[in-house]
């Protein structure tokens, strides 16, 4: 039966560069490389085999006489030619080659388990790797992204540009709005003539709120749901957290050690991608529960969040066509209520009704 072709290599002082590429085949001989013209035959009662190279993963078939001339191979399989397995002669040879072999073999998956475990970790913990890249990020960047992309969304639609409405919702919001700026963000509220039920929050502070919200909304207390979800989003640096999940092994890496600046050039452009980034399913949720710990911390019935929630589920058909609308990148209503019924039930702290009437602000801002 003729021997299987290895592919090989001929090391041999006469080559013009040292050494050539070509097949090696054995025989009950001898083993035997060939490439074109080239033929070197090492006889099976001369031969040495042995384990060498790189990393120790390639087999040498030499000559104890002819020490500068070497056929070597990466494959392995070779050991296990007749020929060669049944030679009492090499079989100390073939041992001794093959354990070395197997230490390389045990050596590569090793590695490749480490590094395997190492991307494993990165990614189930890449999330709090992305949170903590997120704070080291200044809030001014946010804030410069947020002017080129308040300019995007707002243009063409009509602002409602009245100083004492605007007053007399920030008197409502006033304890949501103190616990939210203590963590170090400036707040601003601007109203959109939009009858689209929508509030949206930009990076750095900016919240926008169609007056279509306000007006299908029942109470202070809905409508300040709404804004707690949205400020909770400002506060979670959800649109940087959803910038830097998109950016680059490297980047993502540099910034793993300290090097922000790597993404600064993302960021000088985060307007435009921020247009089009939706916020994840987890970022809505993580939303809902700290809003809803903000309105308690405010003393804010969050219930309302509830209620509002309760109004989207009964519009969710007609609300899914709408462009910007609150119910577009979120999750299934009725499993946010279900989840916000459950923290629900462990409420104790009295709330205090919002002063005002919300049925005039409502007219007011509609007319």
């Amino acid at each position: 039966m003729p021997s299987k072709i290895y592919e090989g290599v001929l090391i041999h002082p006469d080559l013009p560069s040292g050494r050539c590429g070509g097949e090696i085949s054995v025989s009950s001989f001898a083993i035997t490389f060939t490439s074109g013209a080239t033929r070197h035959a090492i006889s099976l009662s001369e031969l040495q085999i042995s384990a060498g190279g790189a990393g120790n993963r390639f087999l040498f078939f030499t000559t104890n006489r002819e020490s500068d001339i070497s056929i070597y191979t990466a494959d392995r399989s070779i050991l296990k030619e007749p020929v060669l397995a049944s030679n009492t002669r090499l079989e100390s040879q073939i041992k001794s080659s093959s354990k070395v072999l197997r230490k390389l073999a045990i050596a590569s998956m090793v590695v490749v388990a480490v590094v395997g475990l190492g991307i494993l970790g990165l990614a189930l913990s890449k999330d709090r790797i992305v949170r903590g890249i997120a704070n080291q990020i200044p809030v001014s960047w946010e804030e410069k992204a947020s002017d080129q992309l308040f300019g995007t969304l707002t243009a063409g639609r009509e602002m409602v540009k009245n100083d004492s409405l605007k007053r007399v919702f920030e008197r409502a919001a006033q304890p949501l709005l103190s616990e939210v700026r203590r963590k170090g963000f400036k707040i601003d509220l601007y109203f959109v003539k939009d009858g689209t039920i929508n509030a949206f929050a930009l990076p750095g502070g900016k919240v926008v709120i169609q007056t279509g919200l306000v007006e299908n909304a029942q109470s202070w207390e809905e409508v300040m749901g709404v804004l707690a979800h949205e400020l909770a989003h400002v506060t979670n640096r959800h649109h940087v957290r959803g910038v830097i999940d998109n950016v680059g092994l490297f980047a993502l890496l540099s910034a793993m050690f300290g090097d922000v600046s790597a993404l600064a050039g993302t960021f000088a452009n985060m307007g435009g991608e921020l247009a089009s980034l939706a916020n994840s399913r987890s970022f809505e949720y993580e939303a809902d529960a700290d809003g809803w710990n903000y309105l308690v911390a405010a003393k804010i019935n969050p219930r309302g969040m509830i209620s509002f929630f309760e109004t989207l589920q009964k519009r969710q058909t007609t609300l899914e066509k709408l462009p910007l609308s609150i119910m577009s990148t979120h999750p299934d209503t009725k499993s946010r209520i279900e989840t916000l019924k459950k923290m629900g039930q462990e409420l104790k702290a009295p709330f205090t009704p919002i002063a005002g009437s919300f049925a005039d602000f409502k007219r007011a801002l509609n007319r």
